[in-house]
């Protein structure tokens, strides 16, 4: 049977649609899989077990379907700026990791929670991928981690990766909230500014200077 027309796979993708919805509005926790599965329209309440396993499973197929194209778009971006020799520039590879997840914005052909999800997930114990290094639909962060951090050797290491997590954080809720206005039918404007204005606080928060004290 063609993958694309067999019912298992359109019921597998309705299954990760509506988990993703689910877990964005209501929470990890607060959402069962007998009620995906109902939100699903599926009669066997099983229907999410059948195709996924756990819960975690599921979290991680939610992941690996969203992140696979960023990672793949990621890569091309990296590609495209290391045969321009920019490859070592902060503010290209801070391009690199902001450009896809706006162009996720701009894509109507698919209504995304998706970055809801991801900022629910956050806080979730043992949820969030992590080890970016554990799957292949991270190994765009993966790079870009290391570039990233590599281009700031005047920052002790703990501030180095306190400054990823910031930036991370800023630009995950950021984009979450752009998710949830433009999906309510917001006009925000041109995302294209949306993007620099995000890369130019990424360099802000990761170049920013050390204090000699804390406070």
């Amino acid at each position: 049977m063609d993958p694309a027309t067999d019912p298992a796979n359109g019921t597998r993708r309705r299954l990760l649609d509506v988990a993703e919805r689910l877990f964005a509005e209501q929470g990890i926790h607060a959402t069962s899989l007998r009620e995906i599965a109902a939100a699903a329209d599926q009669r066997n309440t099983s229907a999410v077990a059948y195709h996924f396993g756990t819960k975690h499973k599921l979290i991680e197929a939610i992941y690996e379907d969203r992140l696979t194209a960023t990672t793949a778009r990621q890569l091309e971006l990296l590609d495209a700026i290391d045969a321009q020799g920019r490859g070592k520039e902060l503010r290209a590879l801070t391009g690199v990791l902001v450009r896809p997840m706006v162009e996720r914005l701009e894509d109507p052909g698919r209504p995304s929670w998706f970055l809801r999800f991801v900022v629910n997930a956050m806080y979730v114990e043992g949820i969030a991928p992590n080890d970016l290094g554990a799957h292949p639909w991270t190994r765009g962060l993966l790079k870009l981690h290391s570039r990233i951090t590599h281009c700031m050797p005047e920052l002790p290491d703990r501030v180095r990766e306190n400054r990823w997590e910031f930036f991370i954080g800023l630009l995950l809720h950021t984009l979450a909230q752009r998710e949830r206005v433009l999906q309510a039918g917001a006009d925000l404007g041109e995302q294209r500014l949306l993007a620099a204005d995000l890369v130019d606080a990424g360099v802000a928060v990761l170049t920013a200077e050390v204090s000699d004290t804390p406070w």
